[in-house]
């Protein structure tokens, strides 16, 4: 049965200590670190635009503006980690300081912000759906405290999402397991 290398999902493909995939690895983070720049500043400015604009302060803005957050955040924290652990992969071999650790920041950071994004723009289509549904009452009941509101829940959403993603991190390594066993009809008796 296959064991997983430092702890690591058995669905992480390690790479071979060739050449080739060092430089892979190298130009996918030379390409990564501008945008890490890019999605954090530019998510920046139009978060920053819609706080000093009182004229920007209207209901659908604020949607925008918690999406810009969480892109911002992403720029900011996922995809760093990312950058580090394909940098760090490359060590895997000689030493497993830190491999499972940054794996696992890497991953609940990812599938929080995708899940924060995700509920993100559902709230705006269903904003937007209203708004252009029925605009006379969109005007009246849609209010920027409400949406203020909504974006608390998402944020109570996110911390929440993140708990269960670290708990369950280690938890899919043991499901990943099972299923390679049964697809590979190699398990252990």
């Amino acid at each position: 049965m296959n064991s997983s290398i430092c702890g690591l999902p058995l669905w992480v493909s390690i790479p071979n200590n060739d050449t080739a995939s060092f430089v892979n690895d190298v130009v996918l983070s030379v390409v990564n670190v501008p945008f890490c720049f890019i999605a954090s500043l530019s998510n920046l400015a139009v978060i920053i635009a819609v706080i000093k604009t009182p004229s920007l302060q209207r209901p659908c803005n604020i949607l925008l503006c918690s999406l810009a957050t969480t892109d911002c955040l992403t720029g900011l924290v996922a995809q760093p980690l990312f950058v580090a652990w394909r940098l760090m992969i490359h060590r895997i071999n000689e030493s497993c300081d830190h491999q499972f650790e940054l794996f696992k920041a890497f991953w609940v950071s990812l599938a929080a912000f995708a899940a924060w994004s995700f509920a993100n723009l559902t709230v705006i289509s269903f904003d937007r759906h209203y708004a252009l549904s029925k605009p006379l009452v969109y005007h009246i009941k849609v209010t920027k405290k409400g949406n203020y509101f909504h974006t608390e829940i998402l944020a109570l959403a996110l911390k929440r999402r993140c708990i269960l993603e670290a708990k369950n991190t280690v938890t899919s390594n043991a499901f990943y397991k099972i299923l390679l066993c049964r697809q590979n009809s190699t398990c252990e008796k």
